[in-house]
């Protein structure tokens, strides 16, 4: 019961940067860097988790081709320990996603193998998560919520935005998620309400800790019936890839290590803020010391 655990698709991607504006259609455009990296989800939430000191334990898919061996290899690189939940043939089975980033905003084309390539056992799921401190979990894994929380483990939900993202969802796991932390798009989007305030308080009457990402506003979360916000990092913004994991990542770090809600919420706005000083989903690498040289600095905690 001392790991944080995530399971999910790994995604990699290839970063088309500092763009003078994104082509339109029929158009080439060039730009003036390009790389390779691991892109968001849970293997990003993880490794940032990891680099700030907390033991993590990750399940992933991983396969024989040029894409897997890249995951191996940063894998390694970050010491992960990891589980290879693949059990087709499926060769590269991650996400690949083209993203080309310029100074308004980002385009993002991905490909990913059909869902019969990440066939599992629930089972087997179950017996990864079960004994984990935190599980940290998403849409796809909501069965789970009840018998992990039943096994004693805090549930984190993950959210992603989804065209038929409803409240109608969630209903049957919300009894049992501990705090789920959509972004207020998604949050407008599952509750059908006009701002993030409105959507905040629409949660709150399915969830004790509602939670809400607001951007470059900070982040809203209700408490005792009064509505909080935290305010973000001041930081000059570069590129999105990756705020809503490294969020994830800093609030799990406050929970992990038994810090109040509003502590949680100012580590994930360290984090996540953090991370769109540099390109990429994990260029702007922070550690547990600069973490909470910001807290002091910035939160006067």
């Amino acid at each position: 019961m001392n790991s944080v655990g995530g399971f999910g698709i790994a995604n990699v991607d290839i970063i088309f940067g500092n763009a003078d504006r994104i082509p339109k259609l029929g158009e080439e455009i060039y730009t003036p860097s390009c790389f390779k990296q691991l892109g968001g989800g849970v293997v990003a939430t993880l490794i940032q988790l990891s680099r700030l000191g907390v033991p993590v334990k990750l399940a992933t898919y991983i396969g024989n081709g040029s894409l897997s061996k890249y995951l191996v290899k940063k894998l390694e690189k970050e010491k992960i320990e990891y589980i290879n939940m693949l059990s087709t043939d499926e060769e590269d089975p991650v996400t690949l996603s083209c993203i080309v980033s310029c100074e308004q905003d980002r385009g993002i084309v991905s490909y990913k193998p059909k869902e019969e390539a990440f066939r599992v056992d629930s089972k087997k799921i179950y017996e990864f998560y079960k004994d984990c401190k935190i599980a940290f979990l998403s849409l796809e894994q909501k069965e789970f919520c009840k018998s992990l929380k039943e096994a004693g483990c805090i549930i984190v939900l993950d959210s992603a935005w989804n065209d038929m993202l409803s409240l109608e969802w969630y209903y049957d796991v919300f009894p049992y998620v501990d705090y789920f932390i959509p972004n207020s798009m998604e949050a407008i989007k599952i509750t059908d309400e006009e701002n993030p305030e409105k959507a905040l308080e629409k949660l709150g009457q399915y969830l004790k800790y509602p939670i809400v990402k607001n951007g470059n506003k900070g982040c809203l979360y209700k408490e005792d019936g009064e509505i909080h916000t935290v305010e973000p990092l001041p930081v000059k913004h570069v590129d999105s890839t990756g705020a809503g994991d490294a969020f994830a990542a800093g609030f799990m770090y406050g929970l992990y290590y038994g810090y109040s809600l509003d502590d949680c919420i100012r580590f994930g706005n360290i984090t996540g803020g953090y991370a769109v000083t540099k390109m990429g989903c994990l260029t702007a690498e922070i550690d547990e010391q600069k973490l909470l040289n910001y807290f002091h600095n910035i939160y006067r905690r």
